[in-house]
């Protein structure tokens, strides 16, 4: 884990999901056994941003577990609201209690929580970037229902681009080697630095494909071809190519019989704006016609909540239907993360480690990165949260932030004994190696840095003069 805390879900390795999720049965089944064993334990549950089932089912976890909260819920009503910085709040609400967790409407405010608390953090969602305890009761009920998540297809319909349970929940189901289907409200894909992560990290091939069946999530819809929805299809095999995603084609089956799952989720409004519906914008829905249509006896029906017009009540009473039980899961999910986490109960895998190995190279110097992503929190709080990016050179060579894991591509480079920066085109045809001291720079940080353009830039310049 990230300092003991739980940041994102590749905090756990898989054994530690296991150990979770093993416990999390053992409650289900006997949930009186466990009352008393948080006694004395107090939980800080820090919500500044709105939250229902997350919130509560933390609270109820901890009660349940015989222990007590503490909660603040609206920002407006703590000292934040006065300037106090995120980290001085977790400084002293660490001296408070045992365990943090916290809701937080920005990116890496989990991460910078982690650095400065002196008690285990858990992130119950920060901004669009992930929401890892969702993740843990999605894969309980998943397992639960399915028997397993190895070779088992899940369709995940609905804003992928702003859906921090999204992207939580896909790490977490390549690793435990599920298939993923991809069904996106038309606009809201899998952002690119999700899609480079799969990629590098994962090594799962994407191709395009289409379903006889999928195409009733959007009403009927086709493309422009006439021919039916597409989307993005993952296997645990080679390794391949993001270019080629508009080129391939090929069709995926799943059976009538089949035990797999739909994951549907809502639009994002309350995100940058991104998900609202526009004229001709197609959003993947379910309801009983879809279910009608498609015929799929076995089929999971699942969403994190809350819903608005994307799953109909009407199908609430479905066998099928398990996103109320879904939700119900929180509860022992949570009761078993927070024994674990304060140590009342062993990780039969050990406390320490982490998941997906990430093969990257550290940056230690590294000047001028333009940053883009204005909600993260290395730019809203700079003096607590300093930049740190780090290196990938494939599928192209870029830098993540080690806080909300969002993209940024250097434009020059220079060495760190020379006088010269050159622009990114120009680098080596060997890969990069920030390790060794390349400092990478938007224009005006280079020249401010007192390195001059290189001769072929120059001659550039002046012959448009």
């Amino acid at each position: 884990m990230y300092k003991g805390s739980l940041t994102t879900i590749e905090d756990l390795s898989n054994g530690q999901v296991e150990d979770i999720l093993d416990l999390a049965q053992e409650i289900d089944g006997n949930r009186d056994a466990f009352h008393g064993l948080a006694s004395r334990h107090l939980m800080a549950s820090l919500f500044l941003e709105p939250s229902t089932r997350t919130r509560g089912s933390f609270e109820a976890a901890m009660k349940r577990l015989g222990g007590d909260t503490v909660t603040v819920a609206d920002p407006k009503s703590s000292s934040m609201e006065k300037g106090e910085s995120l980290a001085d709040t977790i400084r002293v609400w660490s001296g408070y209690s045992d365990l943090i967790v916290l809701r937080h409407p920005w990116e890496g405010a989990a991460r910078l929580a982690a650095q400065y608390s002196d008690v285990p953090v858990i992130n119950a969602g920060d901004g669009s970037h992930e929401h890892p305890t969702q993740t843990l009761l999605d894969l309980y009920t998943l397992r639960k229902e399915l028997g397993t998540l190895t070779g088992r297809k899940i369709v995940l319909c609905g804003d992928l681009l702003n859906g921090r349970t999204i992207h939580s929940l896909i790490y977490a189901l390549l690793r435990f080697s599920a298939d993923i289907i991809y069904a996106p409200g038309e606009g809201l894909e899998l952002p690119d630095h999700v899609l480079h992560k799969i990629e590098a990290e994962y090594n799962r091939p994407l191709q395009r494909v289409r379903h006889p069946g999928l195409e009733a999530l959007y009403g009927g819809d086709t493309d422009e071809s006439g021919a039916e929805v597409d989307a993005i299809y993952m296997t645990p095999s080679q390794p391949h190519s993001l270019t080629l995603i508009d080129s391939i084609q090929m069709e995926i089956e799943i059976d009538k019989e089949e035990s797999f799952a739909f994951y549907v989720t809502r639009k994002q409004v309350e995100r940058e704006g991104t998900a609202g519906d526009g004229p001709g914008k197609r959003y993947p829905r379910m309801d009983a016609k879809v279910l009608k249509e498609t015929g799929f006896s076995k089929a999971v029906i699942m969403h994190p909540l809350p819903r608005v017009d994307e799953l109909s009540p009407a199908i609430d009473s479905d066998p099928r239907s398990k996103y109320f039980e879904q939700a119900r899961n929180g509860v022992p999910v949570r009761m078993a993360l927070i024994a674990l986490m304060l140590g009342l109960k062993p990780w039969k895998h050990g406390p320490e480690g982490g998941g997906q190995a990430r093969g990257e190279l550290p940056v230690p110097k590294t000047r001028g990165i333009v940053w883009l992503n204005q909600n993260c929190i290395s730019r809203i709080e700079p003096l607590n949260a300093t930049a740190e990016f780090t290196f990938f050179d494939r599928p192209g060579e870029r830098f993540v932030c080690c806080y909300c894991e969002r993209e940024t591509f250097p434009a020059f480079y220079a060495y760190p004994y020379g006088e010269v920066y050159h622009p990114i085109e120009e680098r080596p045809s060997r890969p990069m190696d920030p390790s060794r001291g390349t400092f990478f720079f938007d224009e005006a940080s280079a020249r401010a840095s007192n390195f001059r353009p290189s001769k072929k830039m120059a001659d550039g310049v002046q012959g448009n003069v």
